[in-house]
């Protein structure tokens, strides 16, 4: 296995500096890959946004104080649309490149976060709400494959799983705004201005559009190869094409193309046609509907009701404790993006889970008692493990999804698969969102049950399907998948070895190729 390893792209001499802070070309792909980042602010602001919203009486004077299936509806008119614009967001990026899905995603949340906040009735809020969950896929799937595919090698790993970190910097400031706001008096202006603010980040994006640059495999993929090698050379070996990292890159990508080429014609059906695929059709949708399912989403956009059910109701107190989750998140997320090499994936994950099981039976058992004995010091005791939940759902369920979805996806697939994703996650967050104060209202801390019951299905799900992919290149955790259930890596490696003739697509020994989806099968 050592000598397969030493094949991988890690051990391949590259002309740059050890520390990327240090070298120029390194410099300029770290801010290219801090531009996408700016991709998933939205979601987060959002969440922190309909948290302060119902803590402020400026905003339910407004509205009318909107509760159950009204306050259910506005949350889900965010996800309702995203669960079709994915596959629209897919079909751009594959044939109109990444740049100018990001751009028609970031131009539509403008104009949806201008109609939210000069709203004049509750119509006219959630249609703003409808135009920004629509424009979101637009940003997030094209953003994280894009990443992947531009970021240096060696820097892969951490700026693609830190990618959905930068949620909490969405929720921090939405968090932080809205704390501000309440003390603004009676004016509209209160919950107006936060509602604005949220074209920041889009217009952050369409600046960078400028300098960032476009696929080097959706370049390949279109036959534009020279530019394609450019890219590399400029971004990852300071301009030189005869580096042997770049050599080594431009053959990985050729390679993968090329036996994906084979199938020409490739759809969503090929997920269902392999092994390999319906095990990565498997994990999509563990993914999908555990980022929602997995009781995250109580607290995230319900945090108002939650503290209510354990008596904390003052709207300072609510807006603080929800400023102070956003940081918590943010610092945690990155620990947990900034090891994912280290422990890795499948690690993360088990961990992850493994704690919020834990710290949410403690927080149901605790929410019960409150309701039987209306002890305040049991009220405020659900207060921390709250942030101990959050902990553990930082570390792995925040950073690792979307960066994993991309990694284990072969090119042909990879926006398909995306897609899949989000449109997935959105259903499964629509419907939990609409349901989730209809349940909070009937049977309050009882229907916390429900998640853990939940959390127990995804720990077994994650223990039993998701290999682990650290130290691999994009193109080979890309085949993963096709060595069996938990994956091979030494096999995975060894399709990309570089003695195999790539121009003649010639297998690797004891590989046959697929017709339908082009990569190589070992078995387990």
């Amino acid at each position: 296995m050592a000598e397969k390893k030493e094949m991988s792209f890690a051990h391949i001499p590259n002309n740059t500096n050890s520390r990327w802070w240090k070298d120029p070309c390194l410099r300029i792909n770290v801010f290219h890959c801090i531009g996408l980042y700016f991709c998933v602010f939205y979601l987060g602001y959002d969440a922190s946004l309909l948290n302060g919203l119902q803590a402020m009486d400026q905003w339910n004077d407004y509205f009318n104080s909107p509760s159950g299936n009204t306050l259910g509806l506005i949350s889900a008119s965010l996800f309702l649309p995203a669960i079709v614009t994915p596959y629209m967001a897919s079909y751009v990026s594959d044939h109109f490149g990444r740049k100018m899905s990001l751009a028609a995603g970031s131009l539509l949340l403008i104009l949806g976060a201008f109609i939210n906040a000069f709203a004049t009735n509750l119509g006219m809020f959630i249609a703003g709400r409808v135009l920004v969950g629509a424009a979101g896929p637009f940003g997030k799937i094209t953003a994280i494959a894009l990443l992947h595919e531009i970021a240096h090698p060696r820097l892969r790993p951490i700026v693609a799983t830190s990618f959905y970190c930068n949620y909490y910097i969405g929720s921090t400031a939405a968090a932080w705004f809205c704390y501000g706001s309440l003390q603004w008096g009676d004016t509209t202006w209160s919950w107006r201005a936060p509602c604005l603010f949220q074209i920041m980040a889009p217009l952050i994006v369409l600046v960078y559009l400028f300098f960032i640059p476009e696929s080097p495999r959706y370049l390949i993929r279109h036959d534009k190869t020279e530019k394609a090698l450019d890219i590399l050379a400029r971004y990852h070996a300071n301009g030189s094409t005869d580096d042997e990292l770049v050599a080594f890159e431009y053959r990985e990508i050729c390679h993968a193309i090329q036996i994906e080429e084979e199938g020409k014609r490739t759809n969503y059906l090929d997920f269902t046609k392999t092994p390999g695929n319906r095990r990565r059709l498997l994990v999509i949708l563990t993914l999908a509907t555990g980022t929602n399912w997995i009781g995250n989403s109580v607290i995230s956009y319900y945090l108002a009701p939650v503290l209510e059910l354990v008596g904390i109701t003052d709207a300072l107190d609510i807006s603080g404790i929800n400023g102070g989750l956003a940081v918590w998140n943010f610092f945690l997320a990155y620990a947990g993006s900034i090891n994912a090499e280290r422990a890795g994936r499948r690690g993360l994950f088990l961990i992850s889970t493994i704690g919020m099981l834990a710290s949410y039976v403690v927080i149901t058992g605790l929410s019960g008692s409150f309701a039987q004995t209306n002890s305040a010091g049991v009220g405020i005791a659900v207060v921390p493990f709250l942030f101990i939940f959050y902990g553990f759902y930082d570390v792995g369920w925040t950073p690792l999804p979307f960066s994993y979805t991309a990694e284990i996806l072969p090119y042909h697939l990879r926006l398909k698969g995306l897609g899949i994703l989000l449109s997935v996650q959105n259903v499964a967050q629509a419907f939990n969102q609409w349901v989730n104060p209809v349940a909070l209202d009937a049977i309050a801390w009882k229907y916390y049950i429900v998640y853990i019951v939940l959390q127990c299905v995804y720990l077994a799900l994650i223990y039993l399907f998701f290999p682990e992919t650290r130290r691999l290149s994009i193109e080979e955790v890309s085949v993963i998948f096709d060595t069996g259930r938990k994956g091979n890596a030494a096999a995975a490696a060894a399709t990309f070895q570089e003695d195999k003739t790539v121009d003649a697509g010639v297998p690797s020994e004891g590989v046959e190729k697929s017709a339908i989806t082009g990569v190589e099968k070992y078995s387990s």
